[in-house]
């Protein structure tokens, strides 16, 4: 008969962290503007959310000033083209921090501190066990958190990197072809990130921060 208010109590834990996590959607709204166009506004994320997408929109209007003292010609053209992947990176970046900034708040509702201390006050075992799993799924939404917080990082610092890049070919050394690959590279993985880090917020899992997973900035070359 103990396994019936075990049962009972990790259904209920389960409920109230999905709960949480789908009780955000305002923030996710406020970086919409009218008729749907994305805006990106870094203030309005906490940080470390906030510091991320101010580096890649740096790194946007660097690239579109280099692109901009460029000759007419098909160089300027191909450079125009990697300005919108970036451009596009910047978007995953800023939805990104969006989703991360709910991760903090789901985190602070959630009450890891509270959930310790009635465990440590819990004398039941059905109890215990309840509240163990509250605190073990906290940890996973830390955990898939704080990974989030580490490979945007390293992407939109890479993504600074390949704009440092830029200025070579815009002074004549065409590697449009490198650059617009790498560039791409770091597209697709804000997009896998994304994707990743939308999952932790809609179902509760962190399937996908394994080693090297999605998000994971490839190395300098």
């Amino acid at each position: 008969m103990e396994l019936v208010p075990v049962l009972i109590g990790i259904a209920v834990c389960a409920g109230a962290v999905v709960l949480a996590l789908r009780l955000r959607p305002s923030k996710q709204a406020a970086g919409k503007g009218g008729g749907g166009t994305t805006r990106v506004d870094p203030f309005g994320v906490g940080e470390p959310w906030r510091r991320h997408v101010a580096a890649a929109q740096s790194a946007q209007r660097r690239f579109a000033k280099i692109v901009s003292t460029m000759n007419p010609g098909p160089l300027r053209s191909r450079m125009a083209e990697i300005g919108r992947q970036v451009d596009r990176g910047v978007d995953e970046c800023w939805q990104i921090a969006k989703h991360g900034d709910q991760l903090d708040d789901t985190i602070r509702g959630l009450d890891g501190a509270g959930l310790r201390a009635r465990l440590e006050r819990a004398t039941d075992d059905a109890m215990r066990t309840s509240i163990q799993s509250q605190l073990d799924a906290v940890e996973r939404i830390r955990t898939a958190r704080d990974l989030t917080d580490q490979r945007l990082h390293g992407l939109q610092t890479r993504l600074g990197e390949l704009v440092s890049q830029a200025a070579e070919v815009s002074i004549g050394s065409d590697t449009t072809g490198d650059l617009g690959s790498a560039v791409g590279d770091v597209v697709v993985q804000l997009e896998a990130l994304l994707q990743a880090v939308d999952e932790v917020n809609t179902t509760g899992r962190s399937r996908g921060f394994e080693a090297n997973g999605p998000g994971t900035a490839s190395p300098t070359t």
